[in-house]
Order: C-alpha cells, then sequence, then structure tokens
C-alpha cells in the first residue's frame, strides 16, 4: 500500500514536470512562437533582448525620454531595458502582433488603460492607439508573456492565445533577425530614405531574411536575399552595389546624410551573387545602437 503511494506521489512529480516543460518549451520555442500569428504574408521580426542585453548594448541613454515613453514607464514601471527579454512579432494587412516575454506588473498595466480611456475585460485590455485606426489590445498568455495587438480591432491580441501548428522552416540563430516575403518589398513608403532606397533594389526579390548577431565588441548586419535564379542574383547584387555608391556620393555632398546615422552603415555594405541568392554585410558599432535608441 505504501509503496504503490510512493509510485503513485513520483508518477504525479514526473507529470507535473512535464506539462511544465511542455508549457515553458511553447513560450520558449520561437517556432512554436510565430505559429500564433496570423496565417498570411507578414514581416517577422524576433529580438532576444536577454542576449542583447548581455552583450552590453543596451546601456541606459543619456538622453531625455521621449514624453510618451515617459509617460508609459511612470504609469506602468516597465522598462525595456531592464525587463524585457525576447520580442517575436508579426507585420501585416491585419496589423501587427506582438508575443514579449518578460516581467510585467499586470494591475499597473491594467490600472495604465484605464486611466488613458481603454478598458479592460477579464484579462483583456483595449485603449487608443495613436490614431483612431489604431486600437491597441494586451492580455497575459502566462504571468511572464504579454500578447499584444495593434490593429483596427479591440481584442486583436485574443488571435494570440492560441497555438497553431509549430512553423517547420529554420530560423535565424542571431539574437535579432527579420525574415521579409517578396510581397512586402513593394511598398517601402514607411522605411527612412536611406532605407528606402537600398529596399527598392530588392523588389525582385523572393524572400529577405536579414540577422545581426555580436562579434567582440562590435555587431554584424547579415542579408540573404533569396531570387528565381541566378541571373536575377547577380542583377540584384549589382543593384545593391550601385545604391550603397549612390548612397555614398550622398555622404559627401549632404549634410543631412552626413547626421543620417542609418546611412553611414548602409554606405559599408557589401554584396556577392552566390547562386540564386544574393549574401549581403554591413558592420556597425555599438554606438549606433545608442544613438538609434536615444530617447527612448
Amino acid at each position: 500500500m505504501a509503496l504503490g503511494i510512493v509510485f503513485a506521489v513520483v508518477a504525479a512529480i514526473g507529470v507535473g514536470g512535464w506539462l511544465e516543460w511542455r508549457l515553458n518549451h511553447q513560450f520558449s520555442d520561437v517556432h512554436r512562437l510565430l505559429s500564433r500569428f496570423p496565417a498570411e504574408d507578414s514581416v517577422v521580426l524576433h529580438v532576444d533582448f536577454a542576449a542583447v542585453r548581455a552583450a552590453g548594448v543596451l546601456s541606459d541613454s543619456k538622453v531625455p525620454l521621449e514624453p510618451e515613453y515617459k509617460q508609459f514607464l511612470d504609469g506602468t514601471g516597465f522598462d525595456y531595458h531592464r525587463d524585457l527579454d525576447s520580442v517575436s512579432a508579426s507585420f501585416s494587412k491585419s496589423g501587427n502582433f506582438y508575443i514579449a516575454r518578460g516581467r510585467f506588473n499586470w494591475p499597473k498595466l491594467r490600472d495604465y488603460a484605464s486611466r488613458s480611456g481603454g478598458s479592460c475585460y477579464n484579462e483583456l485590455c483595449g485603449m487608443q492607439g495613436s490614431t483612431p485606426q489604431r486600437r491597441i489590445s494586451f492580455l497575459p498568455l502566462r504571468d511572464d508573456t504579454m500578447a499584444l495587438a495593434v490593429s483596427t480591432s479591440d481584442v486583436a491580441a485574443s488571435r494570440l492565445t492560441k497555438p497553431g501548428n509549430p512553423v517547420t522552416e529554420q530560423l535565424p540563430a542571431a539574437p535579432v533577425w527579420v525574415i521579409v516575403p517578396g510581397s512586402s518589398l513593394h511598398d517601402a513608403s514607411a522605411f527612412p530614405p536611406g532605407l528606402r532606397l537600398m529596399l527598392s533594389a530588392l523588389t525582385n526579390a523572393d524572400r529577405l531574411v536579414v540577422t545581426v548577431g555580436v562579434s567582440g565588441s562590435e555587431l554584424a548586419a547579415k542579408m540573404v536575399a533569396t531570387c528565381k535564379s541566378k541571373d536575377d542574383a547577380r542583377v540584384l547584387a549589382s543593384q545593391l552595389r550601385t545604391v550603397t555608391a549612390t548612397l555614398k556620393e550622398a555622404l559627401l555632398q549632404d549634410k543631412q546624410a552626413q547626421s543620417d546615422e542609418l546611412v553611414k552603415v548602409l554606405v559599408g555594405g557589401a554584396f556577392e551573387d552566390n547562386g540564386s541568392r544574393v549574401d549581403g554585410q554591413w558592420p556597425f558599432s555599438k554606438a549606433l545602437i545608442a544613438s538609434l535608441t536615444s530617447g527612448i
């Protein structure tokens, strides 16, 4: 009898441990996280903030915070420099969707939504964004994981509560990466001018993957653009070199370009066609990250 009870306890502990492992795996495996996003052509982004922070890139900014961000920090106590561990995101026509892991003060977040003119029902909160068409909704998937959406719907974040079939494609191992389908490369109007010019050369690519990795005290952005044929890849590599040369010329003559940190990075690009793909690389320093994130 006693031996049976011991076996039952051991079995219960084993099952409990397996269930806990399975739950943790659902939220740490990016393939599984991505299965929660809407199934449509979208730009997909992943940032391992814990790894970036460990590399010393996310140092505190010495520049005064943007007013809206400071208001958010004061209202919620959340600071991504300290509290955010990772973000997976999907950007498509139906909206922007995020799954963030970190440390969240849920009572403060719900109170902030209410004080900002929004409301909460059970665990789902909604509030107005910067325009009438941008509605922000969020809810906890668990204590350390937030589902957040910016869409025309007040309940868009609820679309992230259930996983689908895990994504099977190989994902980059770098701490920061973005995957862009060819269909999304045709509208670059929302990007800064320098990057817009670079993307204009990529409109014939079938798929674009950009990764950012840490190497010693520096960082490097790498690109792989997949094309339909070797000839397309050769033409694309040539176009990217031409765009880079144009940006270099602008950097010499245009004072506005000289103050654009992103342009300074893009002029260092090197490209090589390799079969039906084009490989690119841009070296840049941690100082650039500090500059681009100053005030936030």
